[in-house]
């Protein structure tokens, strides 16, 4: 007996949830949300009906139902709509975390285009290009202003500060940051979503955890925003993408999985500091770039254009 059309919907949107992690899972969607709203009601609300209006939209408006059933048209609406709440302040901010929501679906549309040209998917870059343009256009406004959440840490700090850290911290708030929460329930619900999604995601989330503790150790980084997550989520969400979710079967293709989540690391500081001068935060640029980059070198080994 098939699935009612309201049983769809709601896999739709909570895959919509559980595809920020590049997971095509109802369930793991579920225990996010439910970490999210045990960490901030208000985000975890606003994350499910930015999904609801990404997944809306995207159906509205005549976009590929395989792809909305499977989440891909909500996850950079989520993020969006959390991001609007952390970055902003001020009545109108949840106003602006549904028009960005619906925005998102639009510049997923846009930069899939674009970005299959190139064999390459859009990945979470949608929504970094929506939210630095609320970001950039508050300043214009208001209603809405920026709060504190948005300030860039400052160039001579990135490699200074506190040295002494909560080790357990720095292993699990890395998993909340990926919705850019700073909460130890809800990167413990996120980890189980991690799980129960299968060993391949798990093992690829445990490393780029590995990878970031061992990278700003060595390089000497800043060990407080370690502790924060700051370092890791990125690794984390590349990991993932480069080892199990777009992995590519190549000679040495693990090698490449490992590089991409060293170089993850050490492009999070010089995106920082690229962007300090507009007052933008790196979101999930760091990982982009590198999975767009490892994604045409492994197709081209693949090829053996190289």
């Amino acid at each position: 007996m098939g699935e009612n059309n309201i049983t769809v919907a709601l896999k739709s949107v909570l895959k919509g949830v559980s595809q920020v992690l590049l997971i095509d899972n109802a369930w793991s969607g579920l225990l996010i949300l439910i970490g999210l709203s045990l960490a901030s009601w208000d985000v975890g609300l606003t994350a499910f009906v930015a999904s609801c209006l990404g997944t809306a939209t995207a159906y509205y408006i005549g976009a590929n139902r395989d792809k909305i059933k499977h989440g891909l048209y909500g996850f950079s609406s989520v993020l969006t709509g959390i991001a609007c709440l952390l970055f902003l302040d001020g009545d109108s901010k949840y106003v602006a975390a549904l028009i960005g929501a619906v925005i998102a679906v639009f510049f997923t549309i846009a930069f899939n285009r674009l970005a299959g040209h190139f064999g390459l998917p859009s990945l979470t870059f949608p929504f970094i290009a929506v939210t630095w343009c609320i970001i950039l256009a508050s300043y214009a406004m208001t209603h809405i202003h920026l709060s504190d959440a948005v300030a860039v840490t400052p160039i001579e700090k990135l490699t200074s500060g506190q040295q002494d850290i909560d080790f357990f911290g720095a292993l699990i708030k890395d998993f909340g940051e990926v919705f850019l929460q700073d909460s130890y329930i809800c990167s413990l619900f996120i980890l189980a979503a991690i799980v129960i999604s299968g060993w391949r995601n798990t093992v690829m989330a445990g490393a780029g955890v590995v990878i970031s503790i061992a990278v700003v150790y060595i390089c000497g980084l800043n060990l407080h925003s370690l502790e924060m997550g700051l370092y890791s989520y990125n690794t984390i969400l590349t990991m993932i993408a480069l080892g199990s979710a777009f992995y590519t079967k190549v000679r040495g293709g693990y090698v490449y999985v490992v590089i991409g989540g060293i170089l993850t690391v050490l492009l999070t500081p010089v995106v920082k500091i690229a962007l300090e001068p507009l007052g933008l935060p790196a979101l999930t640029m760091p990982f982009v770039a590198v999975t767009w980059l490892f994604l045409v070198i492994a197709e081209s080994m693949k090829k053996g254009e190289y």
